[in-house]
């Protein structure tokens, strides 16, 4: 089945509900909960190998880092210390401490080289499984749920909200789990030497790692969710107007659009300037802090150091501190800030990725209105007739179908008139399943339709809908969707009947050309014919045919409806027109009005007063 995102059906009323729960906007001036980020913490499982190993070596390079500075402080302390008398340096050992410098200086670069290839690795890999679930949980709703979400939507929420999750891992869950590592050992390495300034320092980065990053979260998750909300509707916005850049400098609507996005912009850009404040204010906090607590350390040290009587590193007499682990102590608080520097502005920004989170969460939460049997379940059609019994369908409280009965029989065809609006273009979605009617049966081959799987029922369905969708892909490809059997002679001679050959022959690659975005190469009537042709390419028992001549003058409509009825010839074919055009040629004609079935007859059956009579004989 020729099945793609599609606009409403134009005989669809403007304020229709969708049989889904429409995509839900969180609220952007409330505060995102973090239970948002419980699925994605389980998605993370799947990974927990790429993830663990990238957690594993930033922990790694941590302690090297944290470690290199506190004995490189020491060292030089110490070595000053031994040079002050022939016989320190002579009973110092150089050596073993160089030795160590270099080990973890190569420790940390190794560890910082591995940690990002292995954690980027696992971030990438959770994306690709979170957009693929996405998708998963995309297609199946129908194009009644996805109406009113626009093109620009979808795309932000399977782009920029899945991208805003990446920050998740890397720039959240990972640097607070080293900043608290580095605490404790920054703590436990100056604990063994100096409880007391091990207190202090303690106290001193509790406060940098964990009392900022809550200030900066709990004053920057509504900028940050108000962000990512602009943000989306800025780009949303500025996609679909590109796409309908022809239409506004047509109509002279361009320039206004331009105001509107710019006052857009300048919404993103003010909370982007209030979000740059807040920054700098938790920034200076946190140096601030880390002032202080070197500073406390420091003045401690002095107050507790004595003078230098041997060369080991032991504490003297009472709480007298040897003075050549001062240098390591200040260090190690040095090595542990390095830690907790990231924290604020991570935490910061964990609202944009609270708010992309329930805006996925909202589209996840979408149960699709068609739900299939199993395989085991699902029934299995004798045959390809085709039962229409008391249809009815509502949107809302607004009636499109009502009582509607109608039979196809296999191999018959059966040409659908009416004005726009009488629901024509509905009956073909509850044929497909897109809309689920709201009393009525149908059935296909003796079996009710909701009783046959997926597969059984995109099967026995060729659809072509007025709004023929060209994804980035060759002629070839695009028309393979329906037929991936088919040849390039096949494919050709489809097209030639169709009208298209003259196109195709101008076509510097042929069907190896790909089209513009949105198939713009194309003119709207060749687009529809494009439709036409990967549809009556389907092997499919029936066809269903959506306005397959409009816009067409009449002498292509004419080889079009020769092309239509040569390739439907021994397969059903319900086609929708509002053109009474070759009616004589189909075997059953009926005209819906109002959701109504006026009439319901045979091209020589009609009396002389049928309104269907009226419209051949106006035509012949």
């Amino acid at each position: 089945m020729n099945r793609a995102i599609r606009k409403p059906a134009p005989d669809t009323p403007a304020a229709v509900t969708a049989s889904e729960p429409a995509l839900a906007e969180p609220h952007a001036e409330q505060r995102p909960h973090l239970r948002e980020l419980t699925p994605y913490l389980a998605l993370m499982r799947e990974h927990r190998g790429w993830l663990g190993i990238g957690a594993l070596l930033a922990l790694i390079t941590l302690l090297a880092a944290t470690g290199l500075l506190a004995l490189s402080g020491w060292f030089l302390s110490a070595t000053a210390v031994a040079g002050l008398s022939v016989a320190a340096t002579q009973a110092f050992n150089f050596f073993t401490p160089a030795a160590g410098v270099r080990g973890l200086a190569l420790a940390r670069t190794a560890g910082r080289y591995g940690e990002r290839v292995t954690t980027h690795e696992g971030t990438l890999r959770l994306l690709a499984s979170l957009r693929r679930r996405l998708f998963e949980a995309i297609e199946p709703l129908s194009p009644a749920a996805l109406q009113h979400a626009g093109q620009g939507e979808l795309m932000t929420r399977l782009g920029a909200d899945v991208d805003a999750l990446d920050s998740l891992y890397v720039r959240v869950l990972i640097p607070s789990l080293v900043a608290i590592c580095a605490i404790l050992a920054a703590g436990t390495l100056i604990g063994i030497f100096a409880p007391t300034l091990a207190l202090v320092a303690v106290i001193g980065l509790v406060l940098t790692g964990g009392l900022v990053p809550w200030l900066a979260w709990w004053r920057g998750s509504r900028d940050a969710m108000r962000h990512q909300s602009s943000a989306s509707r800025l780009r949303a916005r500025l996609l679909e107007r590109l796409q309908g850049l022809g239409e506004l400098v047509i109509y002279g609507r361009w320039n206004e659009e331009l105001e509107r996005l710019a006052e857009q912009q300048a919404e993103r850009d003010s909370i982007e300037r209030a979000q740059a404040r807040r920054q700098a204010l938790a920034s200076w906090l946190s140096h601030s802090l880390l002032g202080l607590t070197l500073a406390g350390v420091a003045l401690l040290g002095v107050m507790q150091m004595a003078p230098y009587a041997n060369t080991d590193m032991t504490m003297h007499s009472g709480e007298l501190l040897d003075g050549r682990l001062l240098a390591l102590f200040l260090l190690a608080v040095l090595g542990a800030f390095e830690a907790l520097a990231p924290l604020p502005l991570a935490w910061q920004g964990l609202g944009r990725c609270l708010s992309a989170a329930a805006r996925l969460n909202s589209v996840q939460a979408n149960t699709p209105a068609a739900q299939f049997p199993s395989d085991s379940e699902a029934a299995t059609p004798v045959g390809h007739a085709l039962e229409i019994e008391q249809l009815s369908v509502t949107h809302g409280d607004t009636p499109v179908l009502e009582e509607l009965s109608l039979t196809l029989a296999a191999g018959e065809h059966l040409a659908l008139l009416g004005p726009s609006g009488s629901g024509k273009s509905t009956l073909l979605d509850v044929l497909s399943r897109f809309h689920i009617p709201s009393a009525g049966r149908i059935t296909l081959g003796g079996v009710a339709l909701d009783s046959l799987d997926e597969a059984t029922l995109r099967a026995s369905f060729a659809v072509c809908s007025q709004d023929t969708h060209l994804f980035c892909a060759s002629y070839a490809d695009n028309l393979r969707l329906a037929a991936p059997e088919a040849s390039d002679e096949a494919l050709t001679r489809m097209l030639e009947s169709l009208g298209l050959g003259d196109w195709l022959a101008r076509q510097p690659q042929g069907l190896a050309g790909f089209p513009d975005e949105g198939g713009r190469s194309l003119s709207g009537g060749q687009l529809r014919r494009f439709g036409v042709a990967r549809a009556l390419l389907s092997p499919a028992p029936i066809v269903l045919l959506d306005e397959p001549c409009e816009g067409l003058d009449r002498t292509s409509a004419g080889q079009v409806m020769s092309a239509i009825l040569a390739a439907c010839e021994g397969r059903s074919l319900i086609m929708i027109t509002h053109q009474p055009l070759g009616l004589e040629r189909f075997a059953r004609l009926a005209l819906l009005e109002a959701g109504r079935l006026q009439e319901d007859a045979t091209p020589t059956t009609l009396s002389s007063d049928s309104r269907l009579a009226r419209l051949m004989e106006r035509t012949a």
